[in-house]
């Protein structure tokens, strides 16, 4: 990390050229001046979930969606199986063609909070996940 003035770091990494350029139109599509405002709001966004997750307190219920590579699904099986105590119920579909095809499950939970937020931090952990989102109740 390099030092830019007195409250800013320039961080500097690296995404795949698709990647690039979705940034790039989507910075621009919304308005931002540059890409590193909507990076800036990105993380911002991740943080702020990221600290909801962990101030989760009690008996926690909602339902939470995971989006991931249809190649993952062996590693995504066990991590229900290991929360079956957790998970009321589920669906599990498969989108895309033979060539690109992706999962998406849907977990409907109801346990301690501690053990639902080990399932998130689970399922985001993994390579080919590319989404989890959670729906508290």
């Amino acid at each position: 990390m390099a030092s830019k003035g007195k409250d800013t770091e320039i961080l500097s990494f690296s995404v795949p050229a698709e990647m690039a350029r979705e940034i790039e139109k989507l910075a621009s599509d919304i308005g931002y001046s540059n890409r590193s405002e909507l990076i800036r709001d990105a993380i911002r966004l991740f943080i702020k979930a990221k600290i909801e997750t962990e101030g989760m307190k009690g008996k926690v219920e909602g339902v939470m969606i995971a989006l991931y590579d249809h190649s993952a699904e062996p590693e995504i099986s066990i991590i229900r199986h290991r929360n079956i105590d957790i998970i009321r119920g589920f669906m599990h579909t498969d989108f895309g063609d033979k060539n690109s095809e992706s999962c998406c499950d849907v977990l409907m939970f109801s346990g301690p909070a501690k053990k639902v937020k080990e399932l998130v931090f689970d399922l985001e952990s993994q390579r080919k996940v590319n989404e989890v989102k959670l729906f508290v109740a």
